[in-house]
């Protein structure tokens, strides 16, 4: 009985790992049309016109006029380099940050607390069972 209760938790915890946020892409024609927005208080992901990716952490970074400047990362070839520098907005083909739903969040928290007290309370009404119809 003990097995069974162990893995039902295992299982609920990995629903831990289920995270309620998203991934949007901002491309240079939605920010020049005002379309979109980019939030300088998150992680941003950049491409640029050759192909290469960059990565600013939160605050490492602004944007002033038509430059980006910032410290973070490079990704070229499948290779991870540091980066402090600027580059153009203008070279740049998409921008990419991670939106956390709050809300969602703690809708799926609730959620999983609650198939975990159900998984407890129907454990335990099985062990209550067992206890008073042994076989």
């Amino acid at each position: 009985m003990f097995r069974k209760i162990l893995i039902a938790l295992i299982m609920m915890s990995f629903l831990n790992y289920v995270g309620c946020s998203s991934s949007e892409v901002i491309t240079k024609k939605e920010l020049d049309e005002g379309t979109a927005q980019i939030d300088t208080n998150e992680e941003i992901y950049c491409t640029t016109k050759d192909s290469i990716r960059y990565y600013f952490p939160k605050w490492s970074y602004q944007i002033v006029d038509d430059t980006l400047y910032g410290e973070g990362t490079v990704q070229n070839a499948g290779r991870e380099m540091p980066f402090n520098g600027q580059l153009a907005i203008d070279e740049i083909t998409s921008f990419e940050q991670t939106q956390v739903d709050a809300g969602a969040t703690t809708g799926l928290t609730l959620t999983i607390m609650a198939v975990g007290v159900l998984a407890v309370g129907l454990v335990l009404l099985a062990m209550i069972s067992d206890a008073f119809n042994p076989d």
